[in-house]
C-alpha cells in the first residue's frame, strides 16, 4: 500500500482523481479571545450544538488554537479531579490544542482526510480546522464520511463525461427490470453512437474527444427528463434509459422515438466553443421492452443489432456505385 506522501504527491499532480473541496463539509467556528477566563468558557459548551470552539490570540491572528468540548471536559475533570479548581481561573488559551491540523479550504476531502490519517494515532481523530477569512472546522468522522461517499461516487461515475459508468448502468436496469415485473409498465432504451470517434481522436487527439463526450453528456442531461437515466456505455456509446407507464404497445414505441429524437435534437447544434469539423454527427436507435418484462441482456443486444443495421445501411448509401 502506497504511503501517505506517496498518495498526496499523486493527488497534487492529478494523477489520481479529486474530490470536493474540503470547505464544503466545514462548518464556521466559534472563536473566542485566548485571554478568555476559562470559567466563562465552561458556560458555552451548555449549548449541545456546540462541539468545537476556536481560540485566537490577538498577537498573532494567523494562528489559531482549538477546544473540542471532549478536550474541554478532560481538562475540567483533570487527572486527580481538581481540573475545574486549577484552570477556572486561567486563561482560554490553558485548554486549548494550539497544533491541530489546519489545511487551506481549496484542500480536496481527501486530502485533509489522508492528513489526518497521517497524525501520532493519539491525536488522529482529532477535529480539522480550515483556513479562511472565516474559520470554520469539521470532525474526523465527518470528513471519513465525505470522503466516503466521494469514493462511492466516483465508482459509479464515468470520469471523462460524469455520467453513471456501464456497471451502474446495467446494474441500475437490472433494478427497473425487477421493479416492472406484475406491473404494465415497460423499459424503454436510446443507444447514441458517435459517428467516425476513432477519426476524430486521431484528427484532434484525444483530449478532443474527451471535450467533446463531456459537452455532449451535458447537453444530453439538460435535454432529457430527472427519471431518465444517462450513462456512458462504451467508448463512443451513450445510454438513455427510461421506465414508462402503463400504455399500449403503439403509445409506448411513439414513446420511445420521441425520446430518441431528443438525443438527436440535443446533439445536432454545433456548440460555439468548437469550430468547424471540432463536432462529430450521432446515429442514435431505440428499443422499448415488452409489459411487465424486460431481459437488459436481451435490450442491450436488441440496440446495438439495430445501431449496426443503421451504420450498414449508411455504408451502402455513402458508397460508390460499381460500374
Amino acid at each position: 500500500m502506497a504511503n501517505v506522501q506517496t498518495l498526496l504527491r499523486d493527488l497534487r499532480s492529478g494523477a489520481v482523481p479529486s474530490t470536493a473541496p474540503v470547505a464544503t463539509v466545514a462548518v464556521p467556528l466559534q472563536v473566542i479571545d485566548a485571554e478568555m477566563p476559562v470559567h466563562e468558557v465552561e458556560p458555552l459548551f451548555l449549548d449541545a450544538a456546540l462541539v468545537r470552539i476556536g481560540v485566537i490570540d490577538r498577537t498573532d491572528p494567523g494562528r489559531i488554537g482549538l477546544i473540542t468540548r471532549s478536550r474541554f471536559t478532560a481538562g475540567m475533570a483533570g487527572r486527580l479531579g481538581y481540573g475545574r479548581a486549577v484552570l477556572t481561573r486561567r486563561p482560554a488559551r490553558a485548554v486549548a490544542d494550539w497544533e491541530p491540523l489546519v489545511v487551506d479550504p481549496a484542500s480536496s476531502v481527501v486530502e485533509a482526510a489522508l492528513l489526518a490519517m497521517a497524525r501520532p494515532a493519539e491525536s488522529r481523530f482529532e477535529d480539522v480546522v480550515v483556513r479562511a477569512d472565516v474559520w470554520s472546522a469539521t470532525g474526523t468522522a465527518e470528513l471519513v464520511h465525505a470522503l466516503a461517499a466521494a469514493l462511492a461516487e466516483q465508482g459509479m461515475r464515468d470520469r471523462t463525461t460524469g455520467l453513471v459508468n456501464r456497471h451502474t448502468l446495467e446494474h441500475t436496469l437490472d433494478s427497473w427490470a425487477l421493479e416492472i415485473r406484475g406491473s404494465r409498465r415497460r423499459l424503454a432504451a436510446t443507444l447514441i453512437d458517435v459517428r467516425a470517434f476513432g477519426l476524430l481522436n486521431a484528427i484532434h487527439g484525444l483530449r478532443h474527444g474527451d471535450r467533446v463526450l463531456n459537452t455532449m453528456a451535458e447537453a444530453l442531461a439538460g435535454a432529457y427528463p430527472s427519471g431518465c437515466v444517462i450513462g456512458r456505455l462504451g467508448d463512443d456509446e451513450i445510454l438513455v434509459a427510461a421506465v414508462l407507464p402503463a400504455v399500449p404497445d403503439e403509445r409506448a414505441r411513439d414513446i420511445a422515438e420521441e425520446l430518441r429524437q431528443i438525443a438527436l435534437r440535443a446533439l445536432d447544434p454545433i456548440p460555439h466553443e468548437f469550430a468547424d469539423g471540432e463536432w462529430p454527427r450521432v446515429r442514435a436507435v431505440a428499443t422499448v421492452s415488452l409489459q411487465a418484462w424486460a431481459d437488459v441482456p436481451l435490450l442491450l443486444q436488441e440496440l446495438h443489432r439495430s445501431m449496426r443495421r443503421e451504420k450498414a445501411e449508411a455504408a451502402t448509401v455513402g458508397s460508390p456505385r460499381r460500374v
